[in-house]
């Protein structure tokens, strides 16, 4: 197939594009020891936010239970109302 009008400006961009152009796309594309670190970091953050998530379910789920344990017992701790003087 011989590349039409179009296909050869795309082409000959390709061939043409600068050096430094390439050079500076490569450079972007390996991300450097920071960055690393910071995603590393943030990895670190999303566990210890799972772990402490994990924490409030288990007592969250804990109380369900001590709930269903003891029916009679209120669910909302009640106020003792002060008598009006």
């Amino acid at each position: 197939m011989i590349p039409r009008g179009g296909q050869w400006v795309f082409l000959f961009s390709l061939v043409r594009t600068p050096p430094a152009v390439s050079a500076a796309s490569k450079e972007v594309a390996q991300p450097d020891r920071e960055m690393l670190r910071m995603m590393d970091f943030l990895k670190d953050m999303e566990v210890i936010k799972n772990m402490e998530m994990m924490k409030d379910i288990r007592q969250l789920e804990q109380m369900r239970d001590q709930v269903a344990r003891d029916p009679g017992r209120p669910s909302t701790p009640t106020t003792k109302k002060e008598p009006a003087k």
